[in-house]
Protein backbone atom coordinates (compact mmCIF):
# COMPACT_ATOMS: atom_id res chain seq x y z
CA UNK A 1 0.00 0.00 0.00
CA UNK A 2 1.71 3.02 -1.17
CA UNK A 3 -0.25 5.51 0.23
CA UNK A 4 -0.03 4.33 3.89
CA UNK A 5 3.61 3.28 3.23
CA UNK A 6 4.53 6.68 2.19
CA UNK A 7 2.86 8.47 5.32
CA UNK A 8 4.24 5.93 7.86
CA UNK A 9 8.14 6.84 6.65
CA UNK A 10 6.88 10.28 6.68
CA UNK A 11 5.99 10.55 10.12
CA UNK A 12 8.96 7.96 11.54
CA UNK A 13 11.15 10.89 10.10
CA UNK A 14 9.22 13.66 11.32
CA UNK A 15 9.05 12.12 14.97
CA UNK A 16 12.90 11.89 14.27
CA UNK A 17 13.21 15.45 13.83
CA UNK A 18 13.97 15.51 10.39
CA UNK A 19 12.22 17.02 7.97
CA UNK A 20 10.74 14.71 5.32
CA UNK A 21 11.20 17.18 2.45
CA UNK A 22 14.54 17.16 2.17
CA UNK A 23 15.26 13.70 1.18
CA UNK A 24 12.33 11.05 2.85
CA UNK A 25 13.56 7.36 2.97
CA UNK A 26 11.60 4.18 3.27
CA UNK A 27 12.34 1.88 5.98
CA UNK A 28 11.58 -2.17 6.35
CA UNK A 29 8.83 -1.31 9.03
CA UNK A 30 7.50 1.55 7.09
CA UNK A 31 5.91 -0.86 4.78
CA UNK A 32 2.56 -2.06 3.99
CA UNK A 33 1.15 -4.72 2.24
CA UNK A 34 -2.38 -4.72 0.56
CA UNK A 35 -3.67 -7.73 -0.23
CA UNK A 36 -5.43 -7.85 -4.25
CA UNK A 37 -5.41 -11.09 -4.74
CA UNK A 38 -4.22 -14.66 -4.03
CA UNK A 39 -0.23 -15.08 -4.45
CA UNK A 40 2.14 -18.08 -4.72
CA UNK A 41 5.04 -18.45 -2.28
CA UNK A 42 8.35 -17.35 -3.42
CA UNK A 43 11.97 -18.80 -3.19
CA UNK A 44 14.37 -16.16 -2.83
CA UNK A 45 17.90 -16.36 -3.17
CA UNK A 46 20.13 -13.35 -2.39
CA UNK A 47 23.24 -13.78 -3.43
CA UNK A 48 25.61 -11.11 -1.98
CA UNK A 49 29.16 -10.55 -2.77
CA UNK A 50 31.95 -11.21 0.09
CA UNK A 51 35.24 -10.51 -2.15
CA UNK A 52 37.39 -7.75 -0.24
CA UNK A 53 36.58 -5.06 -2.64
CA UNK A 54 33.37 -5.29 -0.99
CA UNK A 55 35.31 -4.16 2.72
CA UNK A 56 37.66 -2.09 1.27
CA UNK A 57 34.89 0.40 -0.36
CA UNK A 58 32.89 0.56 2.37
CA UNK A 59 30.17 -1.85 1.35
CA UNK A 60 30.48 -4.28 3.47
CA UNK A 61 28.22 -2.89 6.31
CA UNK A 62 25.00 -1.96 3.73
CA UNK A 63 25.75 -5.31 2.67
CA UNK A 64 24.69 -6.85 5.98
CA UNK A 65 22.22 -4.40 6.56
CA UNK A 66 20.23 -5.40 3.45
CA UNK A 67 20.30 -9.43 4.44
CA UNK A 68 18.85 -8.02 7.69
CA UNK A 69 16.48 -6.21 6.40
CA UNK A 70 15.01 -8.85 3.59
CA UNK A 71 15.56 -11.33 5.92
CA UNK A 72 12.82 -9.06 8.60
CA UNK A 73 10.68 -8.81 5.84
CA UNK A 74 10.05 -12.30 4.73
CA UNK A 75 9.85 -13.95 7.76
CA UNK A 76 7.43 -11.33 9.54
CA UNK A 77 5.06 -10.23 6.41
CA UNK A 78 5.90 -13.33 3.80
CA UNK A 79 6.45 -16.28 6.93
CA UNK A 80 5.15 -18.87 3.73
CA UNK A 81 8.26 -17.68 1.53
CA UNK A 82 11.47 -19.73 1.31
CA UNK A 83 14.80 -17.07 1.52
CA UNK A 84 18.31 -18.46 0.88
CA UNK A 85 21.81 -16.24 1.97
CA UNK A 86 24.59 -17.27 -0.51
CA UNK A 87 27.39 -15.59 0.00
CA UNK A 88 30.28 -15.51 -2.73
CA UNK A 89 34.10 -14.76 -2.63
CA UNK A 90 36.97 -17.51 -3.77
CA UNK A 91 34.16 -19.78 -2.62
CA UNK A 92 30.26 -19.67 -2.57
CA UNK A 93 28.53 -20.78 0.38
CA UNK A 94 25.02 -20.59 2.50
CA UNK A 95 24.71 -19.01 5.27
CA UNK A 96 22.01 -18.27 8.09
CA UNK A 97 21.27 -14.80 8.93
CA UNK A 98 22.91 -14.80 12.15
CA UNK A 99 26.27 -16.37 10.14
CA UNK A 100 26.30 -13.42 7.66
CA UNK A 101 25.96 -10.09 10.43
CA UNK A 102 28.51 -11.76 12.10
CA UNK A 103 30.99 -12.36 9.05
CA UNK A 104 33.96 -10.34 9.22
CA UNK A 105 36.09 -8.80 6.34
CA UNK A 106 38.90 -10.88 4.85
CA UNK A 107 41.40 -10.29 2.42
CA UNK A 108 40.04 -12.96 0.28
CA UNK A 109 40.51 -12.74 -3.94
CA UNK A 110 37.83 -13.59 -6.07
CA UNK A 111 34.13 -13.34 -7.05
CA UNK A 112 32.82 -16.31 -7.91
CA UNK A 113 29.43 -15.96 -9.03
CA UNK A 114 29.48 -19.51 -11.03
CA UNK A 115 29.44 -21.17 -7.40
CA UNK A 116 26.88 -18.88 -6.22
CA UNK A 117 24.90 -19.20 -9.24
CA UNK A 118 25.19 -22.83 -9.03
CA UNK A 119 23.87 -22.76 -5.02
CA UNK A 120 21.11 -21.11 -6.12
CA UNK A 121 19.83 -23.45 -8.67
CA UNK A 122 20.22 -26.11 -6.43
CA UNK A 123 17.19 -24.17 -3.80
CA UNK A 124 15.74 -23.81 -6.59
CA UNK A 125 15.22 -27.27 -7.49
CA UNK A 126 14.11 -27.92 -3.87
CA UNK A 127 11.18 -25.95 -4.03
CA UNK A 128 9.66 -26.66 -7.77
CA UNK A 129 6.72 -25.13 -6.31
CA UNK A 130 7.47 -21.77 -5.86
CA UNK A 131 8.34 -18.71 -7.34
CA UNK A 132 12.05 -18.18 -7.76
CA UNK A 133 13.25 -14.99 -7.33
CA UNK A 134 17.08 -14.11 -7.30
CA UNK A 135 18.46 -11.12 -6.18
CA UNK A 136 22.70 -11.00 -6.88
CA UNK A 137 24.65 -7.52 -5.29
CA UNK A 138 28.35 -6.96 -6.49
CA UNK A 139 30.79 -4.72 -7.04
CA UNK A 140 32.98 -6.68 -9.83
CA UNK A 141 32.93 -8.67 -12.58
CA UNK A 142 33.76 -12.44 -11.82
CA UNK A 143 37.07 -13.11 -11.15
CA UNK A 144 36.90 -17.23 -9.91
CA UNK A 145 34.79 -20.44 -11.08
CA UNK A 146 34.61 -24.19 -10.28
CA UNK A 147 36.58 -26.59 -11.64
CA UNK A 148 35.50 -30.23 -12.56
CA UNK A 149 37.35 -31.39 -9.42
CA UNK A 150 35.93 -28.51 -6.71
CA UNK A 151 38.73 -26.11 -6.84
CA UNK A 152 38.18 -22.84 -7.36
CA UNK A 153 40.17 -20.97 -10.43
CA UNK A 154 41.43 -17.66 -10.04
CA UNK A 155 42.18 -15.01 -12.41
CA UNK A 156 42.42 -10.90 -12.29
CA UNK A 157 41.86 -9.75 -14.79
CA UNK A 158 38.62 -12.00 -15.42
CA UNK A 159 39.41 -14.99 -17.84
CA UNK A 160 36.97 -15.89 -20.69
CA UNK A 161 36.41 -19.47 -18.98
CA UNK A 162 35.33 -17.82 -15.75
CA UNK A 163 33.12 -15.84 -17.97
CA UNK A 164 31.50 -18.67 -19.94
CA UNK A 165 30.84 -20.83 -17.08
CA UNK A 166 29.39 -18.32 -14.94
CA UNK A 167 27.38 -17.20 -17.90
CA UNK A 168 25.68 -20.90 -18.51
CA UNK A 169 25.46 -21.17 -14.66
CA UNK A 170 23.08 -18.18 -15.45
CA UNK A 171 21.43 -19.74 -18.00
CA UNK A 172 20.30 -22.79 -16.26
CA UNK A 173 19.17 -20.78 -13.96
CA UNK A 174 16.49 -18.29 -16.17
CA UNK A 175 15.45 -21.91 -17.31
CA UNK A 176 13.90 -22.29 -14.27
CA UNK A 177 12.06 -19.43 -14.27
CA UNK A 178 13.56 -16.96 -11.92
CA UNK A 179 12.75 -13.20 -11.43
CA UNK A 180 16.94 -12.09 -11.59
CA UNK A 181 17.37 -8.48 -10.49
CA UNK A 182 21.90 -7.30 -10.27
CA UNK A 183 22.27 -4.84 -8.45
CA UNK A 184 25.52 -3.21 -9.14
CA UNK A 185 27.81 -1.51 -6.83
CA UNK A 186 30.42 0.76 -8.76
CA UNK A 187 30.97 2.34 -11.94
CA UNK A 188 33.54 0.28 -13.26
CA UNK A 189 33.18 0.12 -17.23
CA UNK A 190 33.92 -3.68 -17.04
CA UNK A 191 31.36 -4.08 -14.29
CA UNK A 192 28.81 -2.26 -15.85
CA UNK A 193 28.88 -3.81 -19.16
CA UNK A 194 29.24 -7.26 -17.60
CA UNK A 195 25.98 -6.94 -15.41
CA UNK A 196 24.10 -4.87 -18.26
CA UNK A 197 24.73 -7.99 -20.34
CA UNK A 198 23.61 -11.08 -18.17
CA UNK A 199 20.62 -9.17 -17.00
CA UNK A 200 20.10 -8.61 -20.50
CA UNK A 201 20.51 -12.74 -21.28
CA UNK A 202 18.43 -13.54 -18.21
CA UNK A 203 15.98 -10.92 -18.93
CA UNK A 204 15.82 -9.59 -15.88
CA UNK A 205 16.89 -6.10 -14.46
CA UNK A 206 19.80 -4.00 -13.21
CA UNK A 207 19.56 -1.48 -9.99
CA UNK A 208 22.79 0.60 -9.48
CA UNK A 209 21.36 2.71 -5.64
CA UNK A 210 23.90 4.12 -3.63
CA UNK A 211 25.40 1.51 -0.92
CA UNK A 212 23.59 3.31 2.19
CA UNK A 213 20.51 3.20 0.07
CA UNK A 214 20.68 -0.65 -0.71
CA UNK A 215 18.48 -2.28 1.62
CA UNK A 216 15.31 0.08 0.23
CA UNK A 217 16.28 -0.98 -2.89
CA UNK A 218 16.34 -4.83 -2.44
CA UNK A 219 13.30 -5.35 -0.66
CA UNK A 220 11.54 -3.36 -3.07
CA UNK A 221 12.69 -5.18 -5.84
CA UNK A 222 11.92 -8.18 -4.27
CA UNK A 223 8.43 -6.81 -3.59
CA UNK A 224 8.58 -5.72 -7.21
CA UNK A 225 8.94 -9.42 -7.85
CA UNK A 226 6.99 -10.80 -5.68
CA UNK A 227 3.34 -8.85 -6.77
CA UNK A 228 4.44 -8.30 -9.88
CA UNK A 229 2.22 -5.23 -10.20
CA UNK A 230 3.11 -1.43 -11.50
CA UNK A 231 1.83 0.13 -8.08
CA UNK A 232 5.76 -1.75 -6.70
CA UNK A 233 7.64 -0.08 -10.19
CA UNK A 234 9.45 2.54 -8.30
CA UNK A 235 12.18 4.52 -8.49
CA UNK A 236 14.41 2.71 -5.45
CA UNK A 237 17.75 3.71 -6.56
Amino acid sequence: DVTRTVTNAIGRTAAAGQDPMEGLRIHVQDIEVRETEARTQAAVVLLVDTSFSMALNNRWVPMKRTALALHHLLSTRFRGDRLELITFGRYAQRMDIGELTSLPAWHEQGTNLHHGLLLAGRFFRQHPNMQPVLLVVTDGEPTAHLMTHGEAWFSYPPDRQTLMTTVTELDKVTRQGAEITFFRLGDDPGLVRFVQAMAQRAGGRVVAPDPEDLGAAVVGEFLRNRYADPVWDMNWD
